[in-house]
């Protein structure tokens, strides 16, 4: 027996409009560049910058961690996208939702898990103050002090840093990934296989 056309568009997967599509990759681009400029904060640090701390004597090491942790704190630009990346994951994640078992959703679930979890709150909970504490210790003090502040900071701040540099960078690969996958699907453009 024929189905009519109504019963046979009627299993069908809603098809995105163009305007919700467009929309939907914006965010999901704009979450994926907060989300990779931060993954590169984190990455730098571990990279270079806490290479370079290192070389320093212990009061100049506590001065200039201090300095760097109160320019960070005033940046706007930093801000933008260590605070942004969190409201795009959110807002990519919810327009994806109608679309739960697309490969582009879950990227951007793992992503949203990864960041939030591995970036945004083990900055807020651990790293940031580790990093306002150090900054109340007085570069004056006797070396003693400066020595036991350092001592108290510096491995496990380099080493949540590093964690978070990893997770945020994983986060990162599931956005791009989760760019290069066809809307509603766990394919890439131009990919016709079924």
């Amino acid at each position: 027996m024929a189905r009519t056309p109504i019963e046979a568009t009627s299993h069908k997967t809603p098809r995105p409009t163009a305007l919700g599509s467009v929309l939907r990759a914006l965010i999901l681009a704009l979450a994926t560049l907060a989300t990779g400029l931060i993954a590169g904060v984190f990455y730098d640090w571990s990279v270079s910058v806490t290479l370079g701390l290192a070389d320093l004597p212990d009061a100049s090491y506590v001065a200039t961690t201090s300095a760097i942790t109160e320019k960070i704190v005033e940046n706007p630009l930093f801000f933008a996208s260590f605070l942004g990346a969190v409201p795009f994951l959110f807002l990519a994640l919810a327009l994806h939702v109608r679309r739960p078992r697309s490969g582009r959703f879950w990227l951007i679930a793992v992503a949203s898990v990864l960041y939030i979890g591995g970036g945004f709150l083990l900055t807020m909970f651990v790293n940031a103050p580790m990093s306002y504490q150090l900054a109340a210790v007085d570069p004056d003090a006797p070396a003693r002090v400066l020595a036991e502040a350092r001592d108290a900071y510096e491995g496990p701040w380099n080493f949540w840093n590093d964690v978070r540099a990893v997770l945020s960078s994983l986060a990162f690969v599931a956005l791009v990934g989760a760019c290069l996958l066809r809307e509603g699907s766990g394919k890439r453009p131009g990919d016709r296989s079924r």
